[in-house]
């Protein structure tokens, strides 16, 4: 086998243009496939680590209006302190609501321009919807109180107080200084989404200092256990006292949405199947381009060593290393393409992932299929060749010479 790789190289030396372009022919079929799907596996990533911390058993009520109806009527303070009353499921309901602030300081030094304060309760991070590097949750007393503390994003943290310690240190929000009690945990940003340069304060300070009397909540809720039927029997008892609270009939619309936590991962992976889809089928016609060349060079490698093929019969090679020979060159071709696509895919897939602030990753599954792809088109494009130079009749051969 090695004897058959070597004079295949040798052959390619002797062809270096043609086989120069087939090689670039098939690796950009791979590049465009790998790539893609680089890209794709980062951004599934870090989708799935943002929005799959709260786990499947979570859903979130909030109004219309955050699915783009702007008529709709939002979730208000009542409606969450009545939901939170009257709704007696075995779950864990967390209230929120955020204000985009312009910037946070401390000591003189602000922060990013772009700063979302969160005004929540206890139960914020007992969902999942942010963890603690370091410091503590906020306590029931707090929430219902006027203490003025906070807990900050990572990126907060960085920039305020450096290499300080910033738990007990102050920060400024808007006309109010708070006490720095936690930290959350570095977690990184999807389309701007991440709690590193956000704020979470205690929900009852500051539905007095900045949310205005209409300001819209969330209801996060999360039922007790794992169980799918508990689940869904939590999720129709939601709506149900939703709708009582804002009178709806229950036979009606309901005027507010409810979605579960890991709905943009579902439809994320819906997504992602389309362009893979996408992706494998504009790398397959590529590779068919490929293929042709690669066919057409070995045919014409046949016919320009007719003799060769000639002499080596009359010498004793049986039809079948004849034929080898032609298919390791049409394999050698095939992955060398492979090489050069799958180290362009994943440069130009990781560039793209890294850019909308996903993760460097290895797409190991499609690595393999593409590997596999190549392998199938090299054999396929070398088979005819093949065939023709292992039938041809050595005396016949010989008088070409």
């Amino acid at each position: 086998m090695k004897g058959f790789f070597n004079m295949a190289i040798d052959s390619l030396l002797d062809n270096r243009l043609r086989a120069t372009l087939t090689i670039l022919i098939i690796a950009t079929g791979i590049t465009s496939l790998v790539s893609i799907q680089t890209a794709i596996e980062g951004l599934s990533r870090t989708v799935e680590k943002s929005f799959g911390r709260m786990g499947a058993h979570c859903f979130t009520i909030t109004s219309l209006e955050e699915k783009g109806e702007r008529e709709a009527r939002g979730i208000s303070w009542a409606d969450a302190e009545q939901f939170v009353r009257r709704y007696d499921s075995q779950a864990v309901v967390s209230i929120s609501s955020s204000l985009v602030m312009q910037q946070v300081s401390a000591e003189g030094i602000s922060s990013d321009p772009t700063i979302t304060v969160t005004a929540t309760d206890e139960h914020y991070l007992r969902l999942g919807l942010a963890s603690l590097a370091v410091g503590r949750n906020f306590s029931n007393r707090e929430i219902e109180g006027s203490s003025d503390i906070c807990i900050i994003g990572d990126n907060i943290a960085r920039r305020l107080f450096d290499d300080r310690d910033p738990l007990g240190e102050t920060l400024r929000v808007g006309a109010v200084e708070y006490y720095v009690v936690g930290v959350m945990e570095r977690e990184g940003s999807l389309f701007g989404i991440g709690t590193d340069n956000t704020v979470l304060v205690p929900l009852g300070v500051a539905r007095t200092r900045f949310l205005a009397p209409d300001s819209h909540y969330l209801l996060n809720i999360m039922p007790v256990g794992e169980d799918e039927t508990l689940f869904e029997q939590a999720w129709e008892r939601a709506v149900v006292v939703m709708k009582l609270i804002r009178g709806v009939r229950p036979q009606d619309k309901a005027n507010f949405a409810i979605s579960r936590s890991d709905s943009v991962i579902r439809e994320l992976e819906t997504l992602k199947g389309k362009l893979s889809i996408a992706a494998l089928v504009i790398g397959l016609i590529t590779l068919l381009g490929a293929s042709v060349g690669l066919m057409n060079i070995l045919l014409v490698s046949v016919k320009e060593r007719t003799s060769e093929i000639g002499i080596r019969k009359a010498l004793g090679a049986k039809p079948r290393i004849i034929a080898m020979q032609f298919l390791a060159e049409a394999v050698l071709v095939g992955q060398i393409g492979c090489a050069a696509g799958l180290l362009m895919g994943l440069l130009f897939g990781n560039v793209v992932a890294l850019l909308i602030g996903c993760a460097f990753t290895l797409p190991w599954r499609w690595l393999g299929v593409a590997v596999i792809i190549c392998l199938v088109v090299s054999i396929l494009s070398g088979y005819l060749p093949a065939r023709r130079a292992s039938r041809l009749d050595p005396i016949e051969a010989l008088r070409c010479e």
